[in-house]
């Protein structure tokens, strides 16, 4: 058959766009390809995508190969027609001839749907295969495309999903920050492909700033607040140098947002920390968190409470408060997802005290994460540690 070029180069376009290829093996598609062999009794179910001149089977039941050569599939010419194929027997049958792996499997069956993406191009095929011919029914053919239905949906999402997750990781910090014996570092799990946590760090003349922001709710909607919260962060906070100024700062943002908060019905936990280098003076603004606590070095837990309301609630004045992180102290700031991954959500402080002692800080986090995973948090998780080294 031949190819129509441009055709095919919006379809490779198409395909890169979604990020499918650099995604890979996905156990949602993996779900579709079983489904469809128990329904159908087929040894042999792929969700195939072509990368220029590959096969890749980014969902699959009943083989192991992750991808092939393009011209050894059948579903390339699903992809190159756009349009639902089968045969009553491959093996008469001339369109099937030149498939190598195909036929040097000695399958006999084959019917394959194609999957578009929301423009219209071929993105996908899905596919069912077995070793003698056979014909669907005509309600067979209705529960065929049903399940192409469901593959589809799987395969946009994912890719969507993918691409999300990517696009809300890059706008995290890329490195800790390591500066006159601070060490900063954080991580941030949403519990969706995205969700409403983020946090920041920076330093600004001699003074080194840490942010968390937690917007109520998760998923794509809270990501979007988080970003705009991010972005009036990033545009009040890089001249504070004096504490009296940080909680002008966080008011500068609460306003930024306060608009777009109150129509979407949302609101903000937020948590502000700069910490003087020359005098090891923390100056915090907390609104609405209460989930900071500095690990002194003598192993007592401070649990820093402060008195404001979350961002987007009330009009409100912002009180800086004030501590010391001296040698051997850490400031830990997480959100509220932390707690459902804790024995003790009453007694939070204590355990993570003791976790914050028994390591040092990538393991503090590495626990957390580990915790995360293990106990499927319900809301995203985030948690940053100032270590004040030296």
């Amino acid at each position: 058959m031949i190819r129509d070029e441009s055709r095919e180069e919006r379809r490779q376009r198409a395909v890169e766009s979604l990020g499918i290829v650099e995604s890979g093996h996905e156990d949602r598609l993996d779900r579709v390809t079983r489904v469809a062999r128990a329904v159908f009794g087929v040894p042999l179910s792929s969700v195939t995508v072509m990368d220029h001149d590959r096969a890749l089977y980014v969902g699959r039941a009943g083989f192991d190969d992750p991808e092939s050569a393009r011209t050894d599939t059948p579903c390339s010419l699903v992809t190159d027609t756009g349009e639902v194929i089968t045969t009553d027997d491959a093996r008469v049958d001339p369109r099937f001839a030149h498939l190598g792996a195909f036929n040097d499997n000695g399958l006999g069956f084959y019917v394959g749907h194609p999957l578009l993406d929301g423009s219209g191009n071929v993105v996908g095929s899905f596919c069912l295969m077995d070793a003698e011919p056979r014909q669907l029914s005509a309600d067979e053919m209705v529960e065929f495309r049903d399940l192409a239905a469901w593959a589809q949906v799987e395969l946009l999402a994912e890719a969507e999903a993918e691409a999300s997750r990517a696009t809300q990781q890059a706008l995290l910090p890329e490195h800790p920050l390591d500066v006159d014996g601070v060490h900063v570092e954080g991580l941030c799990l949403p519990s969706l492909s995205v969700g409403g946590d983020y946090y920041d760090h920076g330093v600004v003349g001699r003074h080194v700033h840490v942010a968390v922001g937690d917007v109520m709710g998760k998923g794509v909607g809270a990501a979007i607040i988080g970003s705009s919260v991010r972005a009036a962060c990033r545009a009040a906070v890089p001249g504070v140098t004096d504490p009296r100024a940080l909680g002008e700062a966080v008011g500068r943002i609460e306003r930024a947002v306060h608009n777009d908060l109150q129509r979407t019905g949302s609101f903000v936990t937020y948590f502000h920390a700069l910490l003087d280098l020359d005098t090891n003076e923390l100056s915090f603004v907390d609104a609405g968190s209460g989930l900071s606590l500095i690990v002194r070095a003598d192993g007592t837990v401070q649990h820093l409470a402060g008195t404001g309301l979350p961002l987007g609630l009330d009009e409100q004045e912002h009180i800086t408060e004030t501590t010391r992180l001296d040698v051997g102290d850490r400031l830990i700031v997480m959100s509220d997802g932390v707690l459902d991954v804790l024995d003790d959500d009453l007694d939070w402080a204590l355990e993570v005290g003791r976790l914050v002692t028994r390591a040092d800080g990538p393991g503090f986090l590495a626990s957390i994460a580990e915790l995360t995973h293990r106990r499927l948090s319900r809301d995203d998780v985030t948690v940053v540690l100032m270590d004040r080294r030296a």
